[in-house]
């Protein structure tokens, strides 16, 4: 098989389970998806997965986005089938489910489960937020630079009302700076 329809295959594959497992919020799935693009298949390193990351922080919609950034990295000789592939597969399958779901979640409304079901689904998703931060962490800069700027950016995200684009291009313009 055609290296490119292979690594298609394993794109659209890859990022449709990553798809139905996001619930939550599509930051509960980052350190998977670490996994598989950067320590499975190799598509991307993790400074570029970092980067990527970053960049779907920076765009309007969902962070996820930047699943067609590391889908057009993967396929270097047709970047555009892979960004669509991983693109496809990210969104596709949880929309069709999200829209089979939404009838069924509103006809039980007044149940008592489903207000036990979201309470319970709760800590789990926060947990795979934290887990996310790590995984994100692994691609950042080790230097004390990097980390004054971490520590004031989580200062200002708990403290402040500062938008977390801002924050990135305020960190971004520090980072540049330092490095001059």
């Amino acid at each position: 098989m055609n290296h490119t329809v292979e690594t298609v295959l394993h794109l659209l594959w890859t990022f449709s389970q990553l798809s139905v497992l996001g619930f939550g919020g599509g930051k509960g799935i980052i350190p998977q998806m670490h996994a598989d693009a950067v320590e499975r298949y190799h598509w991307v390193t993790s400074q570029q997965f970092t980067q990527f990351y970053t960049i779907g922080k920076l765009v309007p919609g969902p962070t996820t986005i930047f699943a067609a950034l590391v889908g057009y990295a993967a396929t270097p000789g047709r970047p555009l089938v892979g960004a669509a592939a991983a693109t496809i597969g990210m969104f596709l399958p949880s929309s069709v489910i999200m829209v089979g779901f939404d009838s069924l979640w509103d006809r039980f409304r007044a149940s008592p489960w489903r207000t036990l079901i979201a309470r319970g689904l709760a800590p789990a998703i926060v947990g795979l937020v934290w887990s996310s931060v790590l995984t994100i962490g692994r691609g950042a800069p080790a230097n004390a630079v990097a980390y004054g700027v971490t520590a004031v950016v989580v200062f200002l995200s708990l403290r402040t009302k500062i938008g977390t684009p801002l924050l990135i291009l305020l960190s971004g313009a520090v980072g540049v700076a330092a490095h001059l």
